[in-house]
């Protein structure tokens, strides 16, 4: 089912590009602190379920972070007893399917019948906004023209959880449950050069009556537990994916896999807004499977800009784990699975400090690790994330969470935090419960509220339609409308 190379065949695809896979530039220099990997990530894989506590006062360290992401990053692309990459057993973590229309269809059932893979997205349409570029229907191609694609994941665990606020306030729900975690992937197709290079993860896929290969060049990671129910945020890209916009020190002119050469070369100076090169602005909603090559280069490597809270221990935590993860899988006995991995590196990770506060605000003061998250092949157009202003365009820029402080703080039926919950229910024929920003009083005044195309329903999904129930009684999530799919 994959194409993987045995570790010969990757040590000399790293050694051929050795520049282009050295470590994303930085302009800060590393403390001496170490941030160690664990040998049983991929000896004895498993998923981690609490983030450590190692710091003096009893806290995490970034560093505990950083190996929590890493853990989780390695079981999922470890091989089951059938060859099969944990991520990808539909059994455990189904993909997320839609119609011919873009409406979700039943990701939960044992079969996989609907579209998993888009290529653009528009907030405004009938489509999920879960399972491509981030926020302006941006669609990117690579330097050989083929289009990226992007599928979503979860745990199966979704699938029985609750849309309704009466039955989560039984439950005693405001979050999502410990173990609840989303997997959003982006990839290419695959040359046949590319596959016999066996430097990328790939899976098998039906396109246009095709069959084909696609690989692996970027992945989000969201994972809850008991102490983080804000999702630990991590994410990963192939090593080759995009130069650094403003390098600190030489990098390489190619090969870029969404970089050209002459553009590369150029840089800083070819990513200013206006020059031929067009950096980081693809076109919008292009559907075609072929298209002209996107130039893209990371505007902050690590998510991290000097003078951010922690930036050097941020980035040394990143490199140190990056650095370990590196030699792991490359050593000598290491399953033939794993090799693979030495070609993607963790960009970072973001979470809050404090549960009880929400995310957001200027300055994220709630908000750890790499502040300045991005993924440049899921979030290309996100990049110039802005601290001081009141929406940072990092992950929780777009998935706020809600701490447990604040009177209504349920971020299951707020809709917010997961953008794919809406999908998973209304796609299994369910109906949910969204929380609304006025308080509902009676049933004329949640007619006005939870109604019509400005109402709460069709505002947190234009395929969804009031079913004419709500309720107060959840008041963790204050007043809710009912939602059905049209």
């Amino acid at each position: 089912m994959y194409s993987l190379s045995g570790l010969s065949l990757v040590s000399l695809a790293l050694a051929m590009t050795s520049p282009v896979l050295a470590e994303q530039n930085y302009a800060v220099s590393d403390p001496a602190a170490a941030c160690p990997v664990d040998p049983s990530w991929i000896s004895n894989p498993s998923m981690p379920v609490e983030v450590k506590k190692s710091g003096s006062d009893g806290s995490s360290t970034f560093c505990d972070f950083y190996q929590f992401s890493n853990q989780a990053f390695l079981y999922l692309m470890s091989q089951n007893s059938k060859g099969q990459r944990n991520f990808m057993d539909q059994t455990v973590y189904p993909v997320l399917e839609f119609d011919a229309k873009g409406n979700p269809v039943n990701s939960c059932d044992a079969q996989v019948t609907g579209a998993t893979l888009r290529t653009s997205l528009d907030k405004g349409d009938s489509t999920s906004i879960s399972t491509e570029q981030a926020g302006d229907s941006a669609t990117i191609y690579a330097q050989d023209g083929n289009v990226v694609y992007y599928d979503v994941r979860f745990d199966k665990g979704m699938c029985s959880l609750s849309g309704s606020a009466v039955e989560l306030q039984k439950q005693n729900l405001v979050n999502f449950p410990a173990g609840t975690t989303e997997i959003k992937a982006a990839w290419k197709l695959l040359s046949a050069a590319e596959v016999a290079a066996g430097t990328f993860v790939t899976q098998p896929q039906t396109i246009g009556g095709q069959a084909v290969t696609l690989g692996l060049v970027g992945m989000h990671l969201a994972i809850a537990t008991t102490d983080h129910p804000e999702f630990v945020w991590a994410t990963y890209e192939h090593r080759v994916n995009s130069p650094d916009c403003t390098p600190a020190t030489a990098q390489p002119a190619s090969p870029w896999t969404f970089a050209s050469a002459s553009c590369t070369a150029g840089l800083p100076g070819t990513a200013i807004s206006g020059n031929d090169c067009n950096f980081n602005n693809p076109l919008k909603n292009q559907t075609a499977p072929t298209g002209a090559p996107t130039n893209i280069c990371r505007v902050y490597p690590y998510g991290t800009a000097a003078g951010d809270l922690k930036a050097e221990e941020n980035v040394a935590d990143i490199k140190a784990q990056n650095r370990g993860v590196g030699t792991l899988v490359s050593a000598p006995g290491a399953p033939a699975g794993m090799s693979v991995l030495g070609n993607y590196f963790n960009v970072g990770a973001l979470w809050v400090s404090d549960i009880s506060k929400s995310s957001g605000g200027q300055g994220v003061p709630n908000e750890r690790g790499s502040l300045r998250l991005a993924n440049t092949v899921a979030e290309t157009t996100y990049q110039n994330v802005d601290l001081q202003k009141g929406f940072a365009s990092n992950c929780f820029g777009c998935h706020n969470y809600v701490g447990t402080a604040q009177k209504n703080s349920n971020n299951i039926t707020s809709q917010n935090l997961s953008h794919i919950f809406l999908d998973v229910k209304i796609g299994q024929g369910e109906n949910v419960d969204v929380t609304s920003p006025k308080t509902i009083s009676d049933n004329s005044a949640a007619a006005g509220i939870c109604g019509g195309t400005n109402g709460v329903c069709q505002n947190a999904a234009s395929n969804l339609k009031w079913n004419g129930n709500w309720t107060n009684v959840n008041t963790s999530a204050g007043s809710v409308c009912g939602c059905t799919a049209m």
